[in-house]
């Protein structure tokens, strides 16, 4: 009985040991997990919502930079030397990085010492504004492993190692502030744009919103704009952005050639600013790259030249290429009145037919059809073969007329009348010059209006 008592007594001091060894490890491991999330939650620095932030503080090298939400555009209120367009990509990145920053390392209390030892004595400091609360961070140097930066935020009381990654998406300069894009405009907020080159105004564009259509000045109204090839600058510019941003200097005016531009660029914008662009061809890759001065932020920034070629147009480059007088299908009645050839016809397009001098064609027959339109649109849509809108040619004796009356018996006429330049002819319409010289070979020869006549009759078995 003796030996069963003394068995029970020894397996129950050793269950009592093994039981105290377990809470004693269990005790100790608790004990280390609450450190770990100790520091653990230490090491989470600022936790907000990025969006919520509508104002941000900048204290640089560079100077002071307040910005601010207006809207969905950041703009700067206060600043340091010039004020410039806010890069809307570099503050929603300092927000977004801030937004949930967490450090590598703690390197203790915050005291003087430790504050010039990792580049705290004269910090980057930036503060993160939402409409109840602020979020403050300061910067130092970066560790000489180049992994992480020194700093801390406001609400703490000591340096942490913050990845280096997060520290370059939080920093940044006044010229990292910069917008480096070409404009700051939106497609739909640019309403002129005038490009002048060698001090003389080559064209001036204005958005008629009316019409919702881009004018040239009024002496090219005779004339139609090619709206998509003005859109394409418009595009080019809304999207483009520099390949440098060179750092500011009070000479770079003169340095990169700016006092003798080579063209001069403004665009305006519908809320009445406008950003004016010189472009100057400077140094030995002047072919590769261009370089642009933004007049009102005093800023030199290089592009690619081949994105630039908007500024060696001219006015005729937005010109349709064909004069448009009338339509076959919208004719009720045409007249041709040249040496060669003098004919009236009667049309109906819709029901297939076309008249002249008692013969009737057949435009439901393909062939007959073709060589009627091929006759026509010599004269119903003319190629131009150049502008000029400075001059006012007398309207004189004209080398060919056609006269068209349209299915509203609405009239116009077309004249080609004789000029001095290389066998062109000025293109009068309804008695007014329209600006525009066309090739008069299609008056007479080979492929003249005449002989296009000359086949249709043939193809349709008419005797002339």
């Amino acid at each position: 009985m003796k030996k069963a008592i003394i068995a029970i007594a020894v397996l129950l001091i050793a269950g009592g040991i093994s039981i105290g060894a377990f809470l004693y490890v269990k005790s100790d491991s608790d004990k280390k997990a609450a450190v770990e999330q100790s520091e653990s939650a230490d090491k989470e620095l600022l936790s907000f919502d990025s969006k919520s932030i509508n104002k941000v503080a900048i204290t640089c090298p560079d100077g002071n930079y307040t910005v601010e939400l207006n809207g969905e555009t950041w703009i700067l209120t206060e600043y340091t030397g010039t004020p410039f367009d806010v890069n809307q990509t570099t503050v929603q990145s300092i927000c977004t990085f801030m937004s949930n920053l967490t450090a590598i390392e703690n390197y203790g209390e915050i005291d003087d010492s430790k504050k010039e030892t990792y580049g705290l004595n004269n910090p980057y400091v930036v503060t993160a504004y939402s409409n109840s609360d602020s979020y403050t961070l300061y910067l130092g140097d970066k560790s000489p492993t180049g992994n992480y930066y020194y700093g801390y935020p406001e609400n703490k009381n000591n340096i942490y190692g913050i990845a280096a990654s997060d520290g370059l998406s939080i920093i940044t300069s006044r010229l990292g502030l910069k917008d480096n894009k070409i404009i700051p405009y939106k497609t739909e907020e640019i309403v002129g744009m005038e490009l002048v080159r060698d001090g003389e105004i080559v064209y001036t564009f204005t958005y008629d919103s009316e019409n919702n259509r881009w004018k040239l000045p009024e002496k090219y109204d005779m004339l139609t704009i090619d709206q998509t090839k003005v859109n394409e600058i418009i595009t080019i510019l809304t999207r483009l952005t520099a390949e440098v941003m060179l750092p500011e200097d009070e000479n770079d005016f003169t340095t990169y050639g700016f006092d003798k531009p080579i063209a001069e660029f403004t665009i305006k914008s519908s809320d009445g600013s406008q950003k004016t662009l010189l472009f100057s061809k400077y140094g030995q890759n002047a072919v590769t790259y261009t370089h642009v001065y933004n007049k009102e932020a005093k800023q030199v920034e290089t592009f690619y030249a081949g994105d630039l070629d908007f500024i060696e147009k001219n006015p005729a480059d937005f010109i349709m290429k064909t004069f448009e007088c009338s339509s076959m299908y919208s004719v009720r009645e045409f007249e041709v009145i040249s040496e060669d050839v003098n004919v009236k016809f009667t049309v109906n397009a819709s029901e297939g037919w076309a008249e002249f001098d008692g013969n009737r064609l057949d435009l439901t027959n393909a062939s007959i059809e073709g060589y009627f339109k091929n006759f026509f649109n010599l004269f119903a849509y003319v190629n131009i073969d150049g502008i000029d809108v400075d001059i006012s040619p007398e309207f004189t004796e004209p080398l060919f007329t056609a006269k068209f009356k349209d299915l509203n018996d609405k009239e116009s006429q077309i004249d080609f009348v004789e000029s001095e330049e290389n066998e062109l002819c000025y293109i009068f319409m309804n008695g007014e010059y329209t600006g525009t010289l066309t090739n008069g070979e299609f008056i007479t020869g080979s492929d003249s209006v005449s002989a296009a006549f000359d086949l249709l009759c043939k193809q349709a078995g008419i005797e002339k």
